[in-house]
Formats: C-alpha cells, sequence, structure tokens
C-alpha cells in the first residue's frame, strides 16, 4: 500500500539536498509519495539567520564555526537549551507540513530538523505521532545530529552507527550514502570521457571539490597541484563565482563553477582531492574513484576527515608535499582505497524507511537517567555556553555584515565618511567646522562622552551627526558579559547632546545583548570600513555605497584635521562625495 513520506532537508550547501532528492526519488521508485520540505522555511528570518552565519563562518571565521562544534562536542548538556530554542521557532510549521500532507513518516537530512522533531516526538503533552527517521549525511556524528525521540537513524558507515549509539544509546543502521545511481552505472569510458570534456588522454587528472559554496583553501590546494607541473588540477569551485574567476586568472588548471557533469568528470579524473566530506566525496565512493582528503574545513569537515581515514576509505593528506606524494601512491594503488570505500554501499535507505513505514520498528534501549546534581550542574553549564555561544555569533555577524542596514541612499554617487574622535582632539572649534562642513559623522564612545561631555555638545550644536560608537574596543570581556554597552552609550549621548542617537557603529566586539536591544530600538548598526593612513604609503580606494570610518581616537586635532583634508582631496579627484551619515536612518 503507498504511503506518504515528508523529507525534511536545508539549503545548507548541496549535501542534505542531495541526499534528500535520491531518497524521494528511490521511494517514488517503490509506490510511495514524497514531498520535499526546506527546513529553514519553516521559520524564514530565523533560517535566513542561520544560512548567512553559518555561510560567513565557513568563508570569514572559521575558527569561530571549530569552537562552536567543539562546545558542543564536548558539552552534551548545552544540547536541550539549543533545541528548544529551535523548536520554538521551527516545530510548529513543521507539524503543519506534516499534517497538511499527511504524512505517514517524516525523515530529515538536516541535523536541526533531527533534534527538533526528535524532541516532539519525546514529549509527554502534544506528542508529534508520526514516526520520525533522520539519515546522517556524514561520517561525523554530532550531538545536535541525533535525538532518542527520533525513530530510526540511518547512517553511511559503521562508524557513525556505532557513533549514534555511544550517544543515546540506540541502535541505527548503516546501508551506505543516498547517492544517484548515475555515478556507479556510467556507460562511458574514462578515454571517453577525456574526450568529450577536453581533458588530455596522457595526465594525470586531479579533480579538485569544496562543495557547492566552494568554501575553504580550495585555491591553495589548485596553486599546489599547479606547482608540480606533473599533474592536471581541475577545480569545481560550485556557486562561487569570484573563486573561479580568481583560478582563471592564473591560465593553468581547468576551472568549473557548478556542473551537472560531476559523474563524467569523474570517470575522466584519477583522484578526488576534497575538504569536507560532503555529498561529493560520496559520489566519488560510488564511482570508484580513490578520494585524497586535504585542508579540511573547520567543525564537521576534520571530523569527517578523521572519520574516513579511520575507516579505510580515504587518504589524508597532512602537507603540500604530503598531498603530492599522495597522488603519486594512488596512481599506483588507487584501486584499493577505492575498492574499500565502495564497499560501504551495502543496502538502500529507502529499505530502513520503508520498515519504519510499516511499522517494524528498530529496537531501542532505555537511557540510563543521570543524578539530580549532575543535571542541574548540566543546567547552568548549559546556560552559561549558550549565552556565550549566541554572544559569539552576534559578534561575528555583525563583523561580517549581517544584520547591517543597507546603504540605499545615492549609492551610485556617494560614500558615508566617519571619524572616531577622543579626547585628545574633541574639544577643537576647528574640527567641529571641518566635519559639518565636510558631512564628516563624528563617531563617540561612551569613555569619550563620559570624560567629555562638553566636547561632544559642542560637536552636536555645530551641526556634526554623532554615531554611537558603544564602548572602549579593548572591552574583549563584553563578548562573554550580558551588560549592554549601546544603550549605556547612547543614554550619555543623548543627555550631552539632546539629540536623539539612532546610529550605532560599534567599536567593540558585540555581544547578544546588544544586538537585541539595537533590533528594538530600530538602531541603525554600520560596520565602516577603516581607512589607516602611514604617510604616503597608502592610498584609499573608495567605493561607492560604502561606509569609512577613520580612527583619530588618539591624533591631535591638528594632526586629524590634516587626514581629513586628504582624505576629502583624493575624493575631489573622483566623482564620488561624501554624503551625510543620517542618510542612512
Amino acid at each position: 500500500m503507498p504511503k506518504r513520506v515528508l523529507v525534511v532537508s536545508a539549503r545548507m550547501g548541496a549535501g542534505h539536498d542531495g541526499a534528500a532528492r535520491e531518497l524521494c526519488v528511490r521511494l517514488e521508485k517503490r509506490g510511495h509519495q514524497t514531498k520535499m520540505v526546506d527546513f529553514l522555511d519553516a521559520s524564514p528570518k530565523v533560517g535566513r539567520f542561520l544560512k548567512k552565519t553559518y555561510e560567513l563562518q565557513l568563508s570569514k571565521a572559521p575558527w569561530s564555526y571549530e569552537l562552536l562544534y567543539r562546545i558542543w562536542t564536548w558539552s552534551r548538556a548545552l544540547t536541550p537549551p539549543l533545541v528548544f530554542v529551535l523548536s520554538i521557532f521551527f516545530e510548529k510549521r513543521l507539524r503543519q507540513w506534516a499534517d497538511n500532507f499527511e504524512a505517514d513518516v517524516i525523515v530529515t537530512t538536516y541535523p536541526f530538523a533531527s533534534v527538533v522533531l526528535g524532541r516532539a516526538r519525546a514529549k509527554r503533552h502534544n506528542r508529534l505521532e508520526i514516526p520520525v527517521s533522520t539519515f546522517l549525511t556524514d561520517f561525523a556524528v554530532h550531538p545536535l545530529w541525533v535525538h532518542k525521540g527520533v525513530d530510526s537513524h540511518i547512517c553511511v558507515h559503521p562508524r557513525a552507527a556505532q557513533a549514534v549509539y555511544n550517544l543515546t544509546g540506540e541502535f541505527a543502521t548503516a546501508p551506505g550514502p543516498l547517492v544517484s545511481s548515475t555515478f556507479s552505472t556510467t556507460q562511458e569510458s574514462k578515454s571517453q570521457a577525456r574526450q568529450r570534456l577536453g581533458i588530455p588522454q596522457d595526465t594525470t587528472a586531479v579533480l579538485i571539490v569544496a562543495g557547492s559554496w566552494g568554501i575553504g583553501e580550495l585555491e591553495d590546494t589548485f596553486d599546489n597541484i599547479l606547482s608540480t607541473e606533473e599533474f592536471l588540477p581541475i577545480a569545481v569551485c560550485g556557486r562561487n563565482k569570484e573563486l573561479a574567476a580568481r583560478l582563471r586568472t592564473k591560465g593553468k588548471g581547468i576551472v568549473l563553477e557548478w556542473t551537472d557533469e560531476m559523474a563524467a568528470y569523474m570517470t575522466a579524473c584519477d583522484a578526488v582531492i576534497q575538504n569536507a566530506g560532503g555529498l561529493t566525496c560520496m559520489e566519488a565512493f560510488a564511482a570508484g574513484l580513490p578520494v585524497i582528503s586535504y585542508n579540511p574545513i573547520p567543525g564537521h569537515g576534520r571530523q569527517n576527515v578523521f572519520e574516513m581515514t579511520a575507516a579505510g576509505v580515504t587518504k589524508w593528506a597532512r602537507s603540500a608535499e604530503g598531498l603530492r606524494q599522495s597522488i603519486r601512491e594512488l596512481k599506483h594503488s588507487g584501486t584499493e582505497i577505492a575498492r574499500e570505500a565502495k564497499t560501504i554501499f551495502v543496502g538502500n535507505a529507502a529499505d530502513d524507511i520503508e520498515r519504519l513505514l510499516f511499522g517494524e520498528m528498530p529496537s531501542r534501549i532505555a537511557p540510563i537517567a543521570r543524578p539530580a546534581s549532575r543535571r542541574f550542574a548540566g543546567a547552568i553549564a548549559a546556560v552559561v555556553m549558550l549565552f556565550v555561544s549566541i554572544n559569539l555569533v552576534s559578534n561575528i555577524a555583525t563583523s561580517k555584515g549581517l544584520n547591517i542596514t543597507p546603504v540605499s541612499y545615492a549609492s551610485e554617487q556617494y560614500i558615508y565618511l566617519t571619524v572616531l574622535v577622543g579626547p585628545k582632539n574633541i574639544n577643537d572649534p576647528n574640527l567641529d567646522k571641518t566635519l559639518a562642513h565636510d558631512n564628516v559623522a563624528a563617531i563617540v564612545t561612551g569613555k569619550t562622552v563620559l570624560a567629555i561631555p562638553q566636547g561632544v555638545s559642542d560637536l552636536a550644536n555645530n551641526g556634526v551627526a554623532i554615531v554611537n560608537g558603544g564602548w572602549d574596543s579593548s572591552s574583549d570581556l563584553h563578548l562573554i558579559t550580558p551588560n549592554n554597552a549601546a544603550s549605556h552609550t547612547m543614554a550619555l549621548l543623548e543627555k550631552a547632546t539632546n539629540e536623539n542617537i539612532n546610529i550605532y557603529a560599534p567599536q567593540m566586539v558585540v555581544n547578544s545583548v546588544d544586538l537585541a536591544w539595537a533590533t528594538i530600538h530600530h538602531q541603525t548598526i554600520v560596520r565602516p570600513i577603516e581607512i589607516n593612513l602611514h604617510e604616503n604609503t597608502y592610498k584609499p580606494v573608495f567605493k561607492a555605497g560604502q561606509i569609512y570610518e577613520l580612527d583619530g581616537s588618539s591624533m591631535t586635532s591638528q594632526q586629524l584635521l590634516s587626514q581629513i583634508n586628504s582624505l576629502i582631496s583624493t575624493l575631489g579627484s573622483s566623482a564620488l562625495q561624501v554624503t551625510p551619515i543620517w542618510a542612512l536612518r
């Protein structure tokens, strides 16, 4: 009898969606109805925040992603508070989707969906009655991938199944990855594929991949391979057009963006070099192509590489020379490791879903209760670490442009210029006149206004736009404290100027309280581009629509006036003009 399966994925790279689509194909071939939905759409605003933060962390602040990944790995007590918060935003819509589709089973390929649905299944009141299964797309199993409320966990390898058991006390199956049969059933020979794709027949071709976002040290890997003049690098940059453009300027190798010919390129190549252990890696396993791991991305990327190496399905090159040596070795012994990788395809995840559909539940092990004292200590630690983690994400978000009000006023012709003033120059009336005349805003920190309130008052009275600079930039402890520097400084500024100050350019780390306060009070948050003028060695290049900041906090008024005049003179030779900062409001 045909059943209905709701498949929950997420557009966090191509791996989750790829597995979800393949599962839908397999189930529909068996006569079942499927519907694929995106977890992030269950709460669009929060979903966009999660996606943007994740992308920014991996591309701009990989250390922060590694830190958060390790924090939740080390302390399982942190998981329940985060799952509770996620459930507030996402559970209701997930239930609605399942009810509207009249789903018999819900399957998820995305970690946060797994824990939210698992929690819904484990509730004592208003329990989700529809069985839930999780397909774990990675070798690495993180505590935020699994939940005791999930009815069945399906893994790509027995090592992952063992990790699920260690975390939940429940058995998991390991039928292997969900990969399209295109990669294992191609009829094209290697020479035919090379001829069609324009790859020389007599070269050692290596396929370099970095996921659909093209994140990681792909350019370094590409350069490393090029430098040998021994191998032909074929870089797949996914949707990262900027990376593809940079690699093409090198004039060597083959550079691709997003392509639907991955199966053909794998047929044509001698090895794959990867950095995350994602879907492309699983596709290479299915294609029988040996895989080398190199420069893995933080967090799950490094853990995936460790687990795959331990499983004997990849080689891990830990240095540039190690990478080159691994390629040479695989020319002679690559079939052995490729054969081992192909053995992980021992079953079909659709079989496991059907067993759940028709009431064949997996074995369960009752969890061991912890003493009340340990639960209490864990809860306290979870609250503290959750707050610190949220603060870290908030700072990364504002540092890299997330939640920043976009520039929209006359952006094709104007820029916005700001100066961080300080006690050494704030009392100079000539500075006030120059700033007002040239539409340059003054960023004032809380310590400055507290020390010299009259100087700040004079700035405002002379027509200078005042920007809230938060507190002192050396206060890094602010990242883990619950105080609100933004509102405190604003109160001091408004008292000194008798004006409403609603533009915030933080000169310090930003915590979650700052970010929440700024959002609630409709503050315009800006992160200006810093201008550093060192004698004649630096000449700023201005771009229309951007906000720039000159740090004059330690300059005398004469030095600062000289720097401002120099900047205005540089602008005079271009078509750009400085417009008042209030245009951003």
